[in-house]
């Protein structure tokens, strides 16, 4: 997998792309990436647009990241594609809303749905010997991944291991979900198997707004004032959780650690950010932590952390039935009703509701 284990860290206190641009230009050359995209590469640009939202809401990578990168690489000389697979909504419209047709427009960046399917054989993958990845994720020269810094009720963080995820397409992301269940170490090793093949030039991540709390979708914004840039995307997450207090290694950073994609020597952050970390720690989503510990099977059936619906905020929309991976949720009486025998606490509903009807925490569970 590609990378060191070297991050640059700048501040950035809004959304001004030519401020953007010329920190990523900073970074870039710092880190001896500046020659790394050429005249003439296919370039495709893998944003976070997981749901169309206002990009103040901290939902999606912000258009003035996407612009400020377009600069860069246009000066490079490269032929710019954007794309993704968003968890909710068709892509055009998730453009609409979060702000990018402008951007696209003044580019003239190609945008290429994730649909159709190329299923990666590989036997040496950690999970799947078999990856159904987005066809169009591997026609060309370079990927530059865009992601946006966000707390994950299931994995902790989501930021530039994660973010690859929209690279499998249509519905297959749901029967990963699916397979993993309650495991998010076999969950995080999936990610690993998609960033061994997506393989991006480079990550840059926007958190000069992220989210905390409970993302990666139904947070609070926060500004943490905060461009990072590495070629190793598991480098990137593991010293940006540390910068933003994570009280213990996500399940990603475990196994990235485990895999050997964390370098013993020269791992760091540099910049003028790298020493300089926000007074508070980030605030972490309900349900990141998974115990384990004796009695653990016990615990979870008197006190689990589950997906709880708000019946003030819901809209019985069905977005959370229709994506449910364990497919146990359904509109019963006017309601959405949840079998929590069966639910694997993925936290899809909770990651896909337009509304932000739906929380984790703590209940009595059976």
């Amino acid at each position: 997998m590609p990378g060191s284990g070297i991050a640059y860290f700048d501040f950035c206190d809004n959304y001004d792309a030519l401020k953007i641009a010329a920190s990523l230009r900073t970074g870039l050359t710092t880190l001896g990436l500046d020659k790394s995209i050429k005249n003439g590469d296919q370039v495709l640009l893998k944003p976070n647009l997981i749901m169309g939202k206002d990009p103040q809401l901290a939902v999606t990578t912000h258009p003035e990241i996407v612009r400020a990168v377009a600069m860069v690489l246009s000066d490079c000389g490269a032929r710019l594609s954007l794309g993704d697979n968003p968890g909710f909504g068709s892509l055009d419209g998730v453009l609409e809303k979060c702000g990018l047709k402008p951007v696209l427009s003044e580019f003239a960046i190609t945008v290429v749905p994730f649909i159709e399917e190329k299923v990666v054989v590989d036997t040496e993958n950690l999970v799947a010997k078999r990856l159904p990845l987005a066809a169009a994720a591997l026609e060309f020269d370079k990927i530059v991944n865009l992601p946006k810094l966000k707390t994950h009720s299931m994995v902790g963080s989501t930021l530039a291991v994660k973010n690859l995820f929209g690279c499998v397409p249509g519905l297959k992301k749901a029967a990963w979900h699916l397979r993993a269940g309650h495991d998010r170490h076999f969950f995080a090793r999936i990610m690993f198997d998609i960033y061994k093949h997506v393989a991006p030039t480079w990550n840059f991540l926007d958190g000069i707004t992220g989210m905390e709390g409970d993302g990666p979708t139904s947070g609070t914004p926060r500004n943490f004032n905060l461009l990072a840039l590495s070629a190793a995307a598991p480098a990137l997450d593991c010293l940006v959780e540390k910068w933003l207090g994570f009280p213990e290694p996500t399940p990603l950073s475990l196994e990235a650690e485990s895999l050997g994609l964390l370098p013993e020597t020269g791992f760091f952050a540099c910049g003028p950010a790298a020493d300089k970390p926000p007074d508070l720690p980030i605030k972490q989503a309900q349900g990141a932590a998974a115990a384990t510990f004796p009695g653990q099977r016990l615990w979870r059936r008197i006190f689990v952390k589950r997906p709880k619906i708000s019946r003030s905020r819901c809209h019985l929309c069905r977005v959370c039935v229709q994506h449910c991976p364990a497919q146990v949720m359904k509109l019963v009486d006017a309601k959405i009703v949840i079998d929590y025998k069966r639910c694997i606490r993925c936290y899809c509903c909770q990651e896909l509701c337009p509304y932000g009807a739906i929380r984790v925490g703590f209940g009595l569970g059976s």
